[in-house]
């Protein structure tokens, strides 16, 4: 018989205990199973023999101070476990490779170490139940906003402005927008932008589990773990510095005057776009408003496609309020976590968007950005796949 180990393993230290896992097996949807179990020093030892496909026997005879019978036991646990796989079972996990072999481990690790989780039900008693448990095994709900009482506010307009744009001419007139004219934003437009994307529409009584915000933008759970900070340069009557947006009193509060545009220059890599926008925004998770109600690591996974409905709302509402707006996840983290105040492990920066007075191409294109012509739809369309086993 012939092993390989498996090229999905990770190996990381649990409770004092060396553990590894393999995260492309499948997990079941309806009994909760653990991949991960805990190896010493000689299983590694075993795992580091079969790097190709090896014969057992040859790897029972490279430890000869150990019973023969027990070598082949251990050999057999860690197949069992999905650490070492037969020629037969190698199938997927080369084509696995195949497919995701450009992006790294940790995307990897991420997206099918988060796969098939179970979930307990949605009915009402079911919920009423889950809460119940959630309120009773992580004690009082976390707040749900974020404030800085201490520093300078900015209190902008409380009646946001109107916007009466058609939705279908909003929706196919959005374009990501690199170039701007530097003219000031209006402080309507401005405190519209935050209001319909940041601020709450209305609270939820979600009974055990507390008071909960509910904004124009879906959020698991409404957990709504995203706070906004924002810099401004080109903002009618604010003062340039970087804000927290203090999304109850609808106001800025004051984080750092001296942040101006060759800062915002450095943390995103220098970006011709980012630079010369009127205001920009970062987006935080506040990590315990998430946790506290869902604790398997899938959570991520939707705290991440609800940074990017709240950067849909943003870029819409700005379309609609004739700006021109981008998003973007290329900057430096840590730095941009230094800049913001937050230690990136309580609360880190997700994402960032912004906008300005857009300038246009001729073509009423974004600038910089040309229409294509004559194209070959033939160079358009990806070939048929053959499905596996079949043959032209």
């Amino acid at each position: 018989m012939e092993y390989r180990r498996s090229r999905s393993l990770v190996l990381y230290w649990h409770d004092g205990e060396l553990t590894v896992e393999n995260y492309l097996e499948v997990r079941s949807t309806d009994v909760e199973g653990d991949n991960a179990v805990a190896i010493d020093e000689e299983a590694v030892a075993l795992l580091s023999r079969f790097d190709d496909f090896t014969d057992v026997e040859d790897v029972v005879a490279d430890f000869p101070e150990h019973e023969p019978d027990s070598v082949r036991g251990v050999i057999k646990d860690l197949a069992e476990d999905g650490l070492l796989l037969t020629r037969q079972q190698t199938d997927r996990e080369d084509r696995f490779l195949d497919s995701w072999g450009s992006w790294g481990e940790e995307a990897r690790y991420f997206h099918f170490g988060t796969r098939n989780a179970l979930y307990s039900g949605d009915s009402l008693e079911q919920r009423r139940s889950d809460a119940r448990w959630i309120r009773e095994t992580g004690g009082d709900p976390p707040a749900i906003f974020k404030s800085y009482p201490d520093a300078p506010r900015v209190y902008l307009p409380r009646i946001p402005r109107r916007i009466d744009e058609d939705f279908l001419t909003v929706l196919t007139r959005r374009r990501t927008h690199r170039v701007f004219t530097g003219e000031q934003v209006r402080l309507a437009d401005f405190a519209a932008a935050l209001f319909y994307t940041f601020a709450p529409m209305q609270l939820y009584d979600a009974g055990d589990l507390g008071t909960l915000m509910l904004r124009t933008s879906p959020c698991g759970g409404a957990r709504h773990e995203l706070e906004g900070y924002v810099g401004v340069f080109d903002v009618q009557g604010v003062q340039p510095g970087l804000y927290h947006y203090n999304a109850e009193c609808h106001a800025l509060e004051l984080i750092d005057g001296d942040f101006d545009r060759e800062r915002l220059h450095r943390l995103t890599y220098e970006s011709e776009m980012c630079t010369p926008s009127a205001f920009v925004c970062f987006v935080t998770a506040v990590y315990e408003r998430t946790m506290y109600k869902y604790r398997h690591s899938r959570a991520y996974r939707v705290t991440l496609l609800s940074a990017g409905h709240l950067g849909q709302t943003f870029v819409l509402t700005n379309t609609a309020l004739g700006l021109g707006a981008w998003q973007t996840a290329a900057f430096r983290d840590d730095e941009l976590d230094a800049a913001l105040g937050v230690d990136g492990f309580t609360e880190g920066v997700l994402y960032m968007f912004g906008a300005g007075h857009p300038v246009y191409a001729p073509d009423g294109m974004p600038a910089g950005i040309s229409r294509a012509g004559l194209v070959d739809g033939a160079a358009l369309m990806a070939p048929r796949r053959q499905p596996d086993g079949d043959q032209d």
